[in-house]
């Protein structure tokens, strides 16, 4: 069976018997409904992230990372929602939860998953530092929004665990990612409620020629985040980012090296406990 008929056969096994989607971690769906409702508390908020030591660790760990630390450091969870705001603790509650779903069985496919997590995090830490040159644009909404633009990967990945010849074709396990990991992606988002423009994301961050009126958007961002972690890993900026109009749309130089010591420190905050 050649590698287009294996992947259609693949697709068609996906389409009949359908593919289990991640659900949101149970910590992550509560403050999201805390951080949605007018009448909550800060100390509601607290309340539901305390009962979780491990994200409560971690949330603690990024709050004193380089994007968020101030003169004095942060040693409890109050001081954290004092100084940023409740919203924007969801948003890094939501995001440090979503490691929880990059796991496997096979130790293979748990390094795919890693990589996968450790991608996604480098987009979202240069996604948050992108949005902070633009006011309009939430820089904790541009950190899940780069965390959540390749989810639709983790159902195929999954699959991939019940498929051994699937398992020793990565190629072909990297052509089906890119072929259902838009659509899949989407079908997450809308089933977590999340707003539309992570949907916008999911959806269009891979579309180099995407072109919309106004102001740069969290697309915008995500798509520059993307192209930004592509030419750190290969140590060149890539040749497709020219013309590329997210790219213009943000002033964002091509050649220039957007990580620094800082930026690093807080990638490595963010990927601990993989």
């Amino acid at each position: 069976m050649t590698n287009e008929a294996f992947q259609q056969a693949i697709i068609n096994r996906i389409h009949e018997k359908g593919i289990a989607l991640p659900t949101l971690p149970d910590v992550a769906f509560k403050v999201k409904s805390i951080a949605e409702n007018p009448n909550s508390t800060a100390s509601d908020l607290a309340s539901v992230v305390s009962r979780d030591p491990a994200i409560s660790a971690r949330l603690i760990q990024v709050a004193n990372s380089p994007l968020y630390r101030g003169v004095q450091p942060i040693e409890n969870l109050n001081q954290i929602i004092t100084r940023i705001g409740m919203r924007a603790v969801s948003n890094l509650v939501v995001s440090l939860a979503l490691q929880q779903l990059f796991q496997s069985k096979s130790q293979a496919l748990q390094q795919r998953m890693r990589r996968h997590w450790e991608f996604s995090t480098q987009v979202a830490t240069l996604a948050t530092m992108l949005a902070r040159k633009h006011r309009h644009i939430d820089p904790e909404q541009a950190m899940l929004a780069g965390l959540l633009h390749g989810i639709g990967a983790l159902p195929v990945i999954a699959i991939a665990e019940d498929i051994p010849k699937l398992q020793a074709a990565p190629a072909l396990l990297d052509e089906l990612i890119l072929e259902l990991q838009p659509r899949l992606g989407v079908q997450i988002i809308s089933a977590w409620n999340f707003p539309e423009h992570f949907t916008t994301v999911v959806r269009e961050c891979g579309n180099l020629q995407r072109t919309h009126e106004g102001p740069p958007d969290y697309t915008d961002v995500v798509t520059v985040a993307i192209l930004q972690a592509r030419s750190i890993d290969s140590g060149a900026a890539e040749e497709n980012w020219i013309g590329v109009p997210a790219a213009e749309k943000l002033g964002v130089d091509p050649t220039s090296n957007p990580l620094d010591d800082e930026l690093e420190e807080t990638f490595r905050t963010l990927t601990e406990g993989l």
